[in-house]
């Protein structure tokens, strides 16, 4: 009797520390208005847009849009583009060169998410 009660303790724990997304995600309620202005106002280029000489790569960038808990926003490309931005912010970078998004369902192994938007680009100087 005593090892079930350690059994089913033991799985609730486990289940309820596993919640959370397993990538990175921001959250955006905790970033200053300023910030996300500043992140918003990056640029997105393609590579026909820019030559390769009027950059310099900082850094490639990945950001996801995760909706993890049934009660989260729905998982969606601007979400990801500003966490996109966000770290382009971070690393420096006045631009973004290249971006992709990549749309996924339930994945609750890799990502822990029910819907998954992933950008990825280069953090650049332009």
């Amino acid at each position: 009797m005593r090892l079930n009660r350690f059994v089913c303790a033991s799985l609730f724990l486990l289940s309820i520390s596993a919640c959370g997304p397993m990538v990175d995600v921001t959250d955006l309620t905790t970033v200053g208005a300023g910030k996300i202005r500043l992140a918003s106002e990056i640029p997105t280029y393609t590579f026909q847009q820019i030559a390769p000489s009027n950059y310099k790569v900082i850094a490639p960038v990945t950001a996801y849009s995760c909706k993890s808990n049934l009660y989260d926003p729905p998982a969606s490309k601007g979400n990801a583009l500003l966490q996109l931005q966000l770290k382009a912010l971070d690393q420096k970078a006045n631009a973004i060169v290249n971006v992709t998004f990549d749309t996924r369902g339930t994945d609750t192994f890799g990502t822990n998410c029910w819907e998954t938007v992933q950008a990825s680009g280069l953090a650049v100087l332009y």
